[in-house]
């Protein structure tokens, strides 16, 4: 025998072990072509989220109508007092502290006008003054040494018995969010 058949007998045996190797490798490099045509495919027929500049509009009107809601609820005498009420203070430090605090709160969200509607930032303003002069009114009817309890108490009566009804204001935000931040 000549030394080209001793030499192609290693090949071929070499070849025959190789073969199972070679066909799982293809068919795993296929597995995941497939795979990668199929995620890529299914990225292009999904829209991102806040791909257009309408949804980045929308999204951020839902977004100020959520911190207007927010400012709303924050503002309403029964959440304000019991966050603030300090037992230190007289009813005029705490007429300022309260004062401050709604002044601080209204202007942290002074930018959602942007997105409001001229309705919803109307009453939300309207919502801001009333209960600025609320607060100014409970304090004429305390001595101004009086501890800041007899003020919160005159506020939550004031508040009880006045028109000022965050619910309807509420509602009316909520009205006016849903209509304007339909999708056209």
């Amino acid at each position: 025998m000549n030394a080209t058949f001793y030499l192609l007998i290693p090949i071929v045996i070499f070849t025959v072990l190789l073969y199972p190797l070679l066909r799982k490798t293809v068919s795993l490099l296929e597995i995941l072509v497939n795979k990668y045509i199929q995620l890529s495919a299914k990225k292009q027929s999904q829209p991102e989220a806040n791909h257009s500049p309408v949804q980045t509009l929308l999204h951020l009107k839902l977004l100020a109508y959520e911190r207007i809601i927010l400012l709303i609820e924050r503002l309403k005498a029964d959440s304000l007092i019991p966050r603030t009420l300090s037992s230190t203070s007289s009813c005029r430090e705490y007429q300022l502290l309260l004062l401050n605090e709604i002044r601080q709160e209204f202007e942290y969200n002074l930018s959602q006008q942007l997105y409001l509607s001229e309705n919803a930032w109307t009453v939300t303003v309207a919502f801001k003054d009333n209960m600025t002069t609320l607060i100014n009114k409970a304090a004429t009817e305390c001595r101004e040494d009086s501890p800041a309890s007899l003020l919160a108490q005159k506020i939550l009566e004031l508040y009880i018995t006045s028109e000022l009804q965050a619910d309807k204001i509420l509602k009316i935000i909520k009205a006016e969010a849903m209509k304007n931040t339909k999708i056209a």
